[in-house]
């Protein structure tokens, strides 16, 4: 029983280093996700999102014309 509770101190104390941490943001998070679970094939596909965002968010702004161009 003396493990149990030893255990038991040791997941407190390291819950509460981790909850005093500073809050990591959503892209330390997203590659910290990426790299240990190995979700390399989601890259491409958020990458493309991305970019078409963006365009859809230019193309709704002054820039349109300019983005029109190109296509």
């Amino acid at each position: 029983m003396a493990e149990g509770n030893e255990l038991r101190r040791h997941d407190n104390s390291q819950f509460s280093e981790l909850a005093g941490q500073k809050p990591t943001g959503w892209l330390a998070e997203f590659w910290d996700f990426l790299s240990h679970n190995k979700k390399w094939w989601l890259t491409p596909i958020i990458l493309v999102l991305l970019l078409l965002s963006i365009l859809l968010f230019l193309g709704g702004t002054a820039a349109a014309p300019f983005i029109y161009t190109l296509f």
